[in-house]
C-alpha cells in the first residue's frame, strides 16, 4: 500500500496505505495499526522527478519521512480516541456492528491526514484554501471506495491461512492506488494547462502581467465575504484565471496601442469572450467556468457584450468575476491610461452599482477591501 506513494505536491505523496489501515485497525486496533505503519517506512520507495528514477523514501531527507509519519500516527490515534468510548472493540467484524467504526475511521484518518499535510502549504501561499479544499472533496470518493477494501481485507486476515488471502488482495489494492492516480494526473494536467493558457496570454499582452492571478484572488475575497459554498470556489479561481484567454485571439497592435480605439478595433476586442470560449470548449472545463470566460464583460443591466444579458440570467460567479476584473482593470497601468487609486477605484464600482455591477456583490467588494485595510 505504501511501497509506491503517488506525488500531488512537493514534498506531499498520497498513497493508499488507508486500505491496510483500517484492516488493521479493526483487526488489532490502533497500537498495532500505527506499528505496522512505521514499519512499512523501511520499505517505501519515492518517484525522483528530476532522475526519473524511484529512490528510498530516506533519501528525500529524514525530517520530511518524520513529518510524514507523525501525521498520520496522530491521523490513526485521535480517530481512535475518539472511538474508544464505543462498546466496539478490534476484532469485532460482525455486520452492522462494525460498520460504524469502519466508516467513522476511514472519514475521520483521511480528513485529519488532508489538513495536517495541506496546512502548511496554505499558510506558506503555495495552495489556496478553495484548492484544498477542492481536492479533499475528488479524493473522496476513492476513499469511500477503499472502506470496503479494508473491511473484506480484515475480514480475510482473521481467517486460517490469511497470508494467502493478504496476496490475494494485492489487485484490488493496486486498482485502487491507480484510481487515485488517474484523479491526481486528471487535476495536475488540467492545472499545468491552465498555467499554460495564462503564460501564453501573458506573453502576447504584457499589461495583462499578473492581472488574472489578481482577479482571482481578488473573487475569492469577495466569495468569502459572501459565504460563499466552498465547493464552488475552486470552480471561481479556475474561470478567474481564464477569464481573458480570448486575447489571445486579438491583433497585437490593438491589445498593446496607446491610444483611442476605432469602432473595428472595439468590435475586435468584443469577440474575445466568445474566441476564449472557443479555445476551453474542448478542454474539459466546467459549463460555470465556460460562463464566466464568455459573460465577463456583462453589465447587470443588460447593456454588456457579447451576449447583452442581464444580471438574473448569470451565475453569481460571473457577478463576482465582473467585479474583480473591473477593480483590478481599474487599479493596474493600461496601454491608454495610468492606474487608479484605489479610493477612485472603489468609488467608480460604487457608482455602478445597479447598473453595471451587482450591488451586493459590489458592497462585498468593499467589505474585502476595508477587511484587508
Amino acid at each position: 500500500c505504501r511501497s509506491l506513494p503517488l506525488h500531488f505536491r512537493q514534498n506531499q505523496t498520497l498513497d493508499v496505505s488507508i486500505i491496510s489501515i483500517l484492516g488493521v485497525y479493526l483487526t488489532q486496533g490502533a497500537c498495532a495499526a500505527v506499528t505496522v505503519y512505521t514499519l512499512s517506512s523501511l520499505f517505501t520507495f519515492e518517484f525522483n522527478t528530476s532522475t526519473k528514477k524511484y529512490v528510498h523514501s530516506f533519501s528525500i531527507g529524514m525530517k520530511i519521512v518524520l513529518f510524514n509519519n507523525a501525521t498520520i500516527v496522530l491521523s490513526i490515534l485521535l480517530p481512535a480516541a475518539l472511538l474508544w468510548p464505543m462498546s466496539w472493540q478490534p476484532g469485532m467484524l460482525s455486520l452492522p456492528a462494525a460498520l460504524l467504526p469502519t466508516v467513522l475511521f476511514s472519514f475521520l484518518t483521511f480528513a485529519i491526514n488532508g489538513l495536517l499535510q495541506l496546512t502548511r502549504p496554505c499558510l506558506d501561499g503555495q495552495v489556496h484554501l478553495d484548492e484544498m479544499g477542492g481536492m479533499l472533496l475528488g479524493l473522496l470518493p476513492n476513499v469511500i471506495a477503499a472502506m470496503p477494501v479494508g473491511y473484506i481485507l480484515a475480514i480475510g486476515y482473521s481467517t486460517p491461512n490469511n497470508m494467502w488471502f493478504v496476496v490475494l488482495m494485492m489487485l484490488p489494492l493496486l486498482l485502487a492506488r491507480y484510481a487515485w492516480k488517474l484523479y491526481l494526473d486528471s487535476q495536475n494536467a488540467q492545472s499545468r494547462l491552465i498555467t499554460a493558457f495564462i503564460h501564453s496570454l501573458e506573453a502576447k499582452d504584457r499589461y495583462t502581467q499578473g492581472h488574472s492571478a489578481r482577479v482571482a484572488d481578488y473573487c475569492v475575497k469577495i466569495a468569502q465575504q459572501m459565504q460563499f459554498p466552498p465547493g464552488k470556489l475552486r470552480l471561481l479561481r479556475q474561470g478567474a484565471l481564464l477569464h481573458d484567454i480570448g486575447k489571445i485571439g486579438v491583433a497585437d497592435t490593438i491589445l498593446n496601442k496607446p491610444g483611442k480605439l476605432t469602432n473595428e478595433e472595439f468590435e475586435a476586442i468584443h469577440q474575445h469572450p466568445l474566441i476564449g470560449v472557443t479555445i476551453l470548449s474542448d478542454v474539459g472545463l466546467s459549463p460555470e467556468v465556460l460562463e464566466m470566460v464568455r459573460s465577463h464583460h456583462e453589465r447587470y443591466d443588460g447593456k454588456g457584450y457579447p451576449d447583452g444579458v442581464r444580471s438574473s440570467e448569470l451565475s453569481l460567479m460571473t457577478r463576482i468575476l465582473c467585479v474583480a476584473d473591473a477593480y483590478d482593470a481599474m487599479t493596474s497601468d493600461r496601454p491608454y491610461r495610468q492606474r487608479l487609486p484605489h479610493e477612485e477605484a472603489i468609488r467608480r464600482l460604487q457608482e455602478g452599482a445597479g447598473t453595471q455591477f451587482d450591488p451586493t456583490v459590489v458592497e462585498a467588494m468593499v467589505k474585502a477591501e476595508h477587511a484587508k485595510s
